[in-house]
């Protein structure tokens, strides 16, 4: 196990780093006048970087035996979950309102579907984990989910910068996040351990992958122009 938890911190270090990269161009390189950026997103990205950083050092806590140390920490899971969804919210929100006469609405709303998927999914993932919380094998399989979640954003935009048409960048990621978790889930129905975590966590990732395949279909142009209305105006 002490194996494992090295493993999770090494792997969201990576994720950290491909976020990094991807936000990089568009965001950090802006600084200190960040001409495109509103408060909110400021917001939502200190808060996903306090969460990166807490997938980080609590793994790391268990692989040092500071248990005690490492539940006090996770208190702040409890405040910081729910802050980081009403935060992706906000910023899909502003996102969505900001574009309103600057691009055709067929395509913000077919782009709809990576803020709704996003906090949607963080929201599921957070809330299995927290309730899972005294089953360790458990609640470290959904954290470990919330950190995959970074993947689309950062390395997508990253795909960007390198010449990927848009569309083609998320796919691209998408694909590889149901890769990695379907070696997980693989990996622990070889190892006979409980796959259940990983294969609700493959599931909720192959149905954000489906909607962002069909959000130009009418199906999904018509749930977003409704949650659009009810929501974002």
């Amino acid at each position: 196990m002490q194996k494992v938890y090295r493993n999770t911190a090494i792997l969201i270090i990576l994720i950290m780093i491909g976020v990094q990269w991807g936000f990089y161009k568009v965001y950090t390189s802006e600084f200190p006048n960040f001409k495109n950026s509103t408060p909110t997103i400021h917001i939502h990205g200190i808060f996903l970087m306090m969460w990166m950083v807490l997938l980080i050092i609590q793994p790391l806590l268990i692989n040092a035996g500071r248990t005690k140390l490492h539940r006090t920490i996770g208190k702040v899971a409890w405040v910081l979950g729910p802050l980081i969804i009403v935060s992706m919210f906000m910023v899909g929100r502003g996102s969505y309102n900001r574009s309103i006469g600057i691009f055709p609405d067929h395509e913000r709303l077919a782009e709809m579907v990576l803020d709704t998927r996003g906090y949607i999914s963080f929201a599921i993932f957070w809330a299995l984990a927290m309730y899972f919380r005294k089953n360790s094998a458990s609640h470290m399989r959904y954290m470990i989910a919330t950190g995959l979640l970074a993947i689309g954003p950062g390395v997508g935009r990253g795909l960007i910068s390198l010449g990927v048409e848009f569309p083609t960048a998320l796919t691209i990621t998408d694909t590889v996040v149901l890769a990695i978790v379907g070696f997980l889930l693989g990996f622990d129905i070889y190892k006979k351990k409980n796959y259940k975590p990983f294969l609700i966590v493959f599931i909720v990732f192959l149905i954000g992958a489906i909607l962002w395949q069909i959000k130009d279909t009418a199906t999904w142009q018509s749930f977003a122009r409704s949650y659009a209305a009810l929501f974002y105006y």
